[in-house]
Formats: structure tokens, sequence, C-alpha cells
């Protein structure tokens, strides 16, 4: 039986967060923030999360009531635009359909882009090779002319504006930067990736499309050597910093990279040249992704399992899915491939990991409760076994994490050793009022062996660590992350792919 929301254990974070947040989004009755993801000159940035529906959308508030204005200005301009690369803003209708609505000029509302941006993927993984750079720059050059087109300079092309999704598609952020053309002037520029004249005082006055030439010419210089060009006369040549880069590329950047505008090569030639550097290849984005998407990313192979015996649907980086690449040829734009997401989610925790601290000696017996269906995005493809763990995975972790014991039965069948496990287990968690707080679970598919009713799924499998709370919030236990080899038996249900059993290998 369900028990009333509001006697659900919190996470901590939601707690503290709760804390913090604008009052405009703390009342929205649907949705949660989840955490601060930055702050601009004119806007705070959030990640809310819908409480029921599997979605999330990056929500802006203004840093001032006078950058209200500037917020709406900048979701206007985004929504008369359409540009695979360029970021997207919510329309009125999904607002309405999300029950997003707040005052106006209260917060604007955009997709989220979860896999971190080229600044922090540069950052923790250092210069991306020539392929790569060319699968991030390419379409960073098709957003500028199709601006362009429409008279518009960006004004503040920068590592930190550029993020991915989770396919690898890199897109283009903080279109508030264009209205120094499209409004009225308001500073704009990266340090070390804006123009000369843009970063001279009264730089306003000269701004015009080579800016946005000499910005994307620092990223790809940052690309490829993970450092900022400087200024003209106290540049390393960049054949200093790579001297196995082809000479041409050096030369174009370095031509687009002139201190006087009228110097610089057009945009088209850029266009052109980067095209030609390398076939693009797909940019890992694991440096850069958090730990909730590090295992939803596609460019990440399972790792070998030294086992053999069982039938294996192993999946390698180009055997079911699509990369994100960018397109040869530049006037393709909206053209360019989105990849699927194969995720990488956890199953479980280990029953003995679960199964230690005081709250664990008080198992009572299973109680009633009513049985919650599956989701129908489960069932869309049961030979598919990472999905099928993923969704089990997903509903596990949350009901681990919120101590509701009436939720097992959207991951295990009803009876099953799994399923009686983890009743008590919850039942006792809730009972005490204790929680896990933090916890997370993933695994990685590394073998199948399944019939027409059943399936022996191997998987590496992670926990978190994660703190065990009592009722008073006081610390119980601090459980370490630990990572092992577990088999996952599925049994076939009308609900879809549902787990019976854990054992281990050595079992």
């Amino acid at each position: 039986m369900n028990y009333p929301e509001a006697q659900r254990s919190e996470l901590l974070s939601d707690r503290l967060m709760q804390k913090v947040v604008p009052a405009q989004l703390a009342a929205l009755d649907n949705w949660r923030v989840l955490r601060h993801l930055g702050s601009g000159s004119t806007a705070h940035v959030w990640l809310l999360e819908h409480k029921w529906a599997n979605r999330t959308v990056a929500c802006k508030t203004p840093s001032t009531p006078a950058d209200a204005k500037i917020l709406s200005q900048e979701t206007e301009l985004a929504l008369s635009l359409q540009h695979e690369n360029l970021v997207r803003a919510l329309t009125s209708r999904q607002i309405q359909d999300w029950q997003l609505s707040v005052d106006e000029g209260a917060a604007t509302f955009w997709e989220h882009l979860p896999a971190g941006s080229l600044e922090s993927l540069v950052a923790a993984r250092g210069p991306l090779g020539v392929e790569q750079s060319v699968t991030v720059v390419l379409p960073m050059l098709q957003v500028a002319e199709y601006l362009h087109a429409h008279q518009i300079v960006h004004g503040d092309f920068s590592p930190a504006n550029i993020l991915f999704d989770l396919n690898g598609r890199p897109v283009l952020i903080d279109l508030g930067a264009v209205r120094a053309t499209a409004h009225t002037f308001h500073r704009t520029g990266t340090p070390g990736f804006a123009a000369p004249e843009i970063a001279a005082p009264g730089g306003h006055e000269g701004l015009g499309l080579a800016a946005d030439v000499y910005s994307l010419a620092a990223i790809g210089w940052f690309c490829l050597t993970g450092t900022v060009p400087g200024p003209p006369d106290a540049r390393t040549p960049l054949v200093m910093l790579q001297p196995e880069i082809d000479p041409e590329i050096a030369e174009l950047l370095e031509a687009c990279l002139m201190e006087e505008p009228v110097l610089r090569p057009p945009l088209s030639q850029l266009l052109s040249g980067v095209s030609r550097w390398a076939e693009p290849a797909p940019v890992d984005l694991y440096a850069s992704a958090g730990e909730d998407y590090e295992l939803l990313l596609p460019t990440r192979k399972p790792h070998d399992h030294p086992r053999a015996g069982r039938r294996r649907h192993r999946r390698s980086m180009n055997d079911d899915q699509h990369e994100y690449f960018s397109l040869n040829e530049p006037a393709e734009a909206h053209d360019v491939a989105m990849g699927l997401r194969k995720r990488r989610l956890a199953i479980a925790a280990s029953i003995a990991a679960l199964l230690t601290g005081c709250v664990f000696t008080m198992l009572q017996g299973v109680p009633e409760r009513e049985h919650a269906p599956v989701a129908d995005e489960m069932l869309s493809d049961s030979s598919d076994f990472q999905a099928v763990i993923d969704e089990l995975a997903k509903a596990r972790s949350d009901a681990w994490a919120a101590a509701d014991f009436s939720a097992v039965a959207t991951y295990a069948v009803e009876g099953s050793e799994a399923f009686d496990n983890d009743v008590r287990v919850l039942s006792a968690l809730h009972k005490t009022g204790m929680d896990l707080d933090g916890i997370r679970m993933r695994a990685v598919v590394e073998a199948v062996d399944d019939s027409q009713q059943s399936a022996a799924v191997e998987v590496e499998w992670r926990t978190d660590s994660y703190v065990q709370r009592g009722a008073s919030q006081q610390v119980v236990e601090t459980v370490e992350a630990r990572t092992e080899q577990l088999v996952l038996h599925l049994q076939q249900t009308s609900d879809g792919w549902l787990l019976h059993s854990v054992e281990s290998p050595a079992d």
C-alpha cells in the first residue's frame, strides 16, 4: 500500500537545496530543484526535475529584477531560431503542458544538456585530437553561419558556452550575448576568446562577423592544445605547442586569430578548411559528464568479460547506435546524425552490503501493497537488455532512496527472492524512519544468456558510497563504494522483464 508522499524520507541534498532556491521555483508543485548549475552576469541557472515524470529542464532566474527583461528577450530570440546545435528554449505550450508556469519574468526554461561543457571536458582530460576537434568546431561554425545569415553576431563563442547532450551533440548556449547586435549593446565576450576589437574600450563599435571568426578559431586552438591562444604579440606558434599538427591547420587558425579584423579570412573559408582537417570522431565525454550521467554515455565500451560459455550480447561503440558526427559538407547543417543513448546504470546494491547496520535487524513481515505497473518505455525493446537493466535500475534506485516498499513491484517479480528481500528491507527502513542518503547504483551489461521467458544477465555492478541516517538524521553508518560482478536473473512477465534473483558468478 502506498504511503503519503509527505512521509517519504528526503535526501539530505534535497533538504539543503530547498533552503537556497528562488521562491518562484520552490512554489512549483510538480517540480523539484536538483542543483545549481552555474551563474552568469544576468542569471542563475538551476536544474529542475519533475517529481513523477522522467523529465529535467534547465531554468534561468534573473540575477536582479532588471535582468528579467534580458532573459525574456533571450527566450524570444531563441524561439525564433531553429538549428540543431543551438540551445532550445521551451515553448509556451511545453511550459503549460509541463506545469512550469511562473510569473512573467521570474524564470525561463531551456533544454537540459547534461554531459558538461567543452571547458570542463578539456580541463579534465586534456587536448582533443584533430578528429574530435572537428566534431566540436564544425557544428559551431555552422551555427555561426546560420546566425550571420540572420544578421546576428553571437559575440561570445567560448568553451564554457558549448555544452554537450548525452549523444555527444555540441550545443551553443547563452543567446543573451547576441543582444549586442539584436537588441541594445551589452559588453560581451570571454577573456582569451573575445576578439581584440571587442575587448578594447569602446569595442562594441567594431563588433562584426570577424569577431566570431576570431572566437571560433580560438576554440579550435583550445581544443587542439588545451590552452588559450593569448594575444597575437605574445602567442606561442601552434606548431611549437603541437608539433605533429598539420601545418595547414596551424596556418588557418593563426590567420583567423590576426589582431586586425580585416586580415582574418571570412567564416566560409574557416568552415571549409575545418571540414577538410579530418573525418570527425566521437568525443568521449566521460570526463565532463556528472556522475549521474557518466554511464548513460554512448562512447564508453563495456569491459570485456573473461568468462565464456554464454551467448553474449555485447555492444561496442558503433554496434547498435550512432555517435554524433559533424558534417563534412557545411551547407547541410540540419542533417547531422544524432546518436542513440546507450545507457549504463546499475541495477542494485549488494544484499550483503545493504543489510549491514542496526536498521536491518528489525525486519518485519511483508506488508500489503498495491501492484505498481512498470513504465511503458520498459516494454519497447525486450531484446535490448542494457535498456531493460537501465529502467529496472532507475526504478530500484528510486525505491531505495525513498524507502518505498510499495515500489518494489515496478522492478521485481512478485513473490520472488528479489521481491521479498527488498520489501522486507524497505519496510524496515520506512518503519524506523531511516534513509540511505545519496545511494546510487549502476552497472554495465557484459553478457546475456536468454530464453523466451527468462534471462541471466552478467553485469559489472557498482554501488556508490552513501550515508545511512537515523530518524533524527544522525549518521548510523557510512557505506563505502563497491564494485563487483553479479548475475541478474530476469523473468519475462506481462509487465516486461522484471528482476527475479541476484547471484554472484562464483555461486
